[in-house]
């Protein structure tokens, strides 16, 4: 678990908005449909393209300056993003392992976590699946990095979810820019490109479309715990044990709705785990006791989200018990 949570803190650092997928039959309209279109093609590009350049990364007041490095190798992406200012930090992504560099010198290497956001996510989304809650908008042209780029708003029609907004390059159909926004369409993060170079040499071996996280198909929750009153939309998707430094199993729950996720974690009651909310970023975690056992959620979702996701946990005990 101690892995897992510093990987997200290191990952939080350096979000890159996931990849899109899947536009077809989204709507009549053809406004949505030609920016549903243009997510198509954005996706395709991060499957397809070597590219690499110099980002900004605007979150809580503070800017940082990075280095992405993106190719892809026999059909495999590996991508190292590396921190320009500040402490030395790096992150790596190799097939399912995530290596992080950290400023203390010491590597951490930790399996890729199913509910990855951001920059070390693939899985792709189909705009006909978020549309319940989420509008799909044609935002305009604007200049990024010295390139001309169409505006894709993905808005959230309720405020248990962020949304996003990507400046997707005309010529390569690449997002020069990715913002993290609120329902009122107001930037929570922002990061962009200043300079990039791609080299489309890898096109002749794409990366496998994958149905991923987010096209995983809904599943009921096996064993004894039960999560009612869960947040609008937000189906279970992911159900496994992982392994705690303790020795003590912890249960992960991952729900989605397509596009937005957040992850349950059920382990022993440790009486040093979160109770109430804590944010890094734009990421939440809510947290508290339940029969003995510490529930923790988490998740680039509102604090209302992972709040309400807390709230609904329930032990359900067999009649022995």
């Amino acid at each position: 678990m101690k892995c897992v949570a510093s990987w997200r803190q290191t990952a939080a650092q350096v979000v890159l908005i996931g990849l899109l997928s899947g536009a077809a039959g989204v709507a009549a309209d053809p406004v949505t449909a030609y920016a549903s279109d243009l997510l198509e093609r954005m996706s395709e590009a991060l499957r397809t393209l070597n590219y690499e350049g110099v980002l900004v990364y605007s979150h809580d007041n503070q800017l940082e300056s990075l280095h992405l490095v993106h190719r892809i190798e026999a059909g495999q992406v590996r991508e190292r993003l590396m921190a320009l200012n500040g402490p030395m930090r790096a992150v790596t992504r190799e097939q399912d392992q995530v290596q992080c560099e950290l400023p203390d010198g010491k590597p951490l290497s930790v399996k890729r976590p199913t509910a990855a956001t951001g920059l070390l996510n693939t899985d792709g989304i189909s705009p006909a699946l978020i549309l319940d809650h989420y509008r799909i908008e044609l935002q305009g042209v604007a200049r990024v990095a010295g390139r001309e780029a169409e505006v894709v708003g993905i808005i959230p029609r309720d405020r248990l979810r962020y949304g996003y907004r990507f400046f997707i390059d005309r010529e390569w159909f690449l997002p020069l820019k990715s913002d993290l926004i609120d329902q009122d369409g107001q930037s929570l993060e922002q990061l962009m490109f200043t300079s990039i170079v791609v080299d489309p040499a890898a096109q002749a071996i794409p990366i496998p479309e994958e149905d991923g996280l987010r096209g995983a198909p809904a599943t009921e929750t096996q064993g004894r715990w039960r999560f009612e009153d869960r947040p609008t939309g937000f189906q279970l998707v992911r159900q496994s044990i992982m392994d705690h430094p303790s020795g003590e199993p912890v249960e992960h729950f991952l729900f989605t709705d397509r596009l937005s996720a957040y992850s349950i974690y059920i382990e022993p009651d440790t009486r040093d785990g979160l109770t109430g909310l804590t944010h890094i970023g734009a990421v939440h975690a809510a947290g508290r006791q339940v029969d003995g056992y510490q529930v923790t959620a988490v998740g680039e979702v509102p604090s209302a989200t992972v709040e309400s996701a807390v709230s609904g946990v329930r032990l359900v005990r067999a009649a022995s018990d």
